[in-house]
């Protein structure tokens, strides 16, 4: 099943053997199977391992994950797919993506993904495992269900794709969302949208200068996976680093956790020509904004800011504000509208979130995990249970005793 060019995909020819509309049941047998025969081979491909994201998407096809997902949703025995979902996938995350579609696909819907309009070669490889496993007579029926198409950026076969669909799956900036937001849709259309967010990471001082220091060397590269990998470009990735504690500790904890970060930086990150002339560009238009003199250290080539004026603004490519807060709740002084995840290091995201909500404030964010986790989606994302979303639930008296799969 090779990848929908855009002259074909323009043409219509791929929908020859597309079973459009097509429905299965919630966690469909033959679904979960392909899923967990997907996982396998992501993480035994030799080629696969080198990439940290590949082997996280691999993770998410397990079995036991899957397992807690489907119990985790209300009845399960009365769901089905809405029939054909698109999926537009953010042109700068390489696997964002495969995510998508297997949400799609266990919730019961057959799948037209478009892809990221950049060439990562973890894209191809995915799709190339994928292909494979639907080349097994096991597993071939899903091949019917599922297209993974590139296109022009205003493709009008898009467009009237959208207007015939059951539903869509928008992941993009804020732009891409009021884009496909206007175009008209089947009435019934189930419309799921993920816009512009931004992300910050929170650093207990003690709790990090107690790690060892191969613990410490570990937060490094968790750090990188979120960050680097993705040029900070998922929304996910962390912009802002909060440091809590007293002002000597501080100091400490960010003379060792940025200089552990250097060798990590020097082994596996080289910045594009472009990205580092976008970086310097942001930082000029930053000192604009605010009208004065930024503080700014810059050290093994990462750049920090410590003016929080520029919280809103655009920081990527390895720049980062800093900002002390001497107990959790100040954190939220400082979360920006759109913030989705925080990370957590020295600190457990348990302990966050009861701080938080025990001095009666409620957390403006949707996630809060460990560090080296932002990049892992879940079936909830940006607060909604994409699951039940993406499911139709059919209704009908239940005896009590059994009814509660799980609802």
């Amino acid at each position: 099943m090779p990848i929908v060019d855009a002259r074909s995909f323009e043409s219509g020819e791929w929908r020859a053997d597309f079973d459009f509309g097509g429905v299965t049941a919630f966690a469909d047998e033959q679904v979960l199977d392909f899923l967990r025969a997907l996982s396998r081979l992501l993480l035994t491909d030799r080629e696969a391992r080198r990439y940290p994201d590949l082997a996280t998407f691999g993770y998410f096809c397990r079995q036991a994950n899957l397992a807690r997902a489907i119990s985790e949703t209300p009845f399960v025995t009365s769901r089905f797919g809405w029939g054909t979902v698109v999926h537009i996938a953010p042109g700068n995350i390489p696997l964002n993506f495969a995510f998508s579609f297997v949400m799609g696909l266990l919730a019961g819907n057959s799948n037209i993904v478009r892809l990221p309009s950049r060439n990562f070669p973890q894209t191809q490889l995915c799709i190339d495992l994928i292909d494979r496993l639907l080349a097994d007579p096991a597993h071939a029926p899903l091949a019917r269900t599922l297209r993974f198409v590139q296109t022009e950026r205003d493709s009008s076969a898009l467009n009237a794709l959208v207007a015939e669909a059951a539903g869509i799956v928008v992941w993009g900036g804020d732009a891409t969302v009021r884009q496909f937001r206007a175009l008209p849709k089947s009435p019934r259309c189930v419309e799921v949208y993920f816009p512009d967010r931004v992300s910050s990471l929170l650093v207990d001082a003690a709790g990090y200068l107690a790690l060892t220091d191969e613990e410490a060397r570990m937060s490094a590269r968790r750090f990188f996976n979120d960050t680097f990998l993705v040029d900070q470009n998922a929304c996910s990735s962390p912009s802002m680093v909060f440091w809590l504690g007293d002002s000597e500790r501080i100091a400490r904890a960010q003379d060792r956790f940025w200089s552990l970060l250097a060798p990590v930086l020097d082994a596996d990150y080289a910045m594009d020509p472009i990205a580092r002339i976008n970086r310097s560009l942001d930082l000029m238009r930053d000192v604009i904004t605010v009208g004065h003199a930024l503080k700014l250290r810059q050290d093994h080539d990462v750049w920090r800011i410590g003016n929080a004026e520029v919280a809103g603004l655009p920081l990527r490519f390895g720049t980062f504000l800093e900002l002390p807060v001497s107990q959790v709740t100040d954190v939220l002084d400082h979360l920006r509208p759109n913030e989705q995840t925080l990370t957590t290091l020295g600190v457990t995201p348990e302990d966050v979130f009861r701080q938080m909500v025990d001095r009666g404030r409620i957390p403006g964010i949707d996630r809060i995990v460990p560090v080296g986790s932002a990049l892992d989606i879940s079936f909830t994302w940006d607060g909604k249970d994409l699951l039940s979303v993406l499911s139709r639930r059919v209704q009908f008296p239940q005896n009590k005793a059994v009814a509660g799969d799980n609802g």
